[in-house]
């Protein structure tokens, strides 16, 4: 069978070939280069990363920095702004109970001395 033998040398030496061309793909520039271009691949996503946290940083500054001033351009109100009103509000509700209370003392009492003004009238009236 000398015609299998050729083709088995002739497949033979594709075989080595072509494992040879891998291995020198493995072995060789291929592999550092694909590595390298890998690590960059990465670096450029953690630099991408450091500058969006960067940025997210030089935002909250600038708003630290500001807040003031942007809250008294837009008329907003700050938690404590909310905090104080509530406290107020409260305050204000206990006092109005209270005035209430003293109102409805103070309206008994000037009445009582109304009534008391109005019987002497009537007897200087009657002695008059």
């Amino acid at each position: 069978m000398p015609g299998m033998g050729e083709k088995a040398t002739g497949m033979g030496d594709r075989v080595r070939s072509t494992v040879s061309g891998a291995s020198e793909k493995i072995s060789g520039a291929g592999v550092s280069e694909r590595v390298s271009g890998v690590s960059e691949k990465l670096k450029g996503s953690v630099n991408v990363s450091t500058n969006t946290d960067t940025l997210s940083n030089k935002i909250d500054l600038f708003l630290d920095e500001k807040s003031d001033q942007l809250i008294k351009d837009w008329e907003l109100a700050s938690k404590d702004d909310i905090l104080d009103i509530e406290k107020r509000y409260d305050q204000v509700s206990s006092d109005m109970g209270k005035l209430e209370s003293d109102f409805n003392e103070y309206r008994g009492s000037t009445n009582e001395k109304l009534k008391k003004i109005e019987e002497r009238l009537d007897k200087l009236e009657k002695i008059g």
